[in-house]
């Protein structure tokens, strides 16, 4: 028997639902140890994320985040 497969539903620019989470706190104006609390990580990871972050959506900065999640209906 094959087994069935789900699919996550496509995310703006390929972001996955953790990197979402963060990007809104992000643009919200919490630093990387805010949003390592709320989400219950360390703030490495949180860094890992927000570099991901830029990667996918071609930011250099927090600002250029925001930007983008604002214009995506992220926040």
């Amino acid at each position: 028997m094959r087994s069935k497969v789900t699919k996550r539903p496509e995310q703006a620019s390929g972001l996955t639902g953790r990197e979402i989470e963060v990007l809104r706190l992000l643009a919200r104006g919490l630093q990387t140890k805010q949003i390592a609390r709320e989400l219950v990580i360390t703030p490495r990871t949180v860094d890992h994320h927000i570099s991901h972050i830029y990667t996918k959506i071609g930011a250099s900065h927090r600002v250029g985040a925001s930007l983008f999640a604002t214009e995506h209906g992220l926040v």
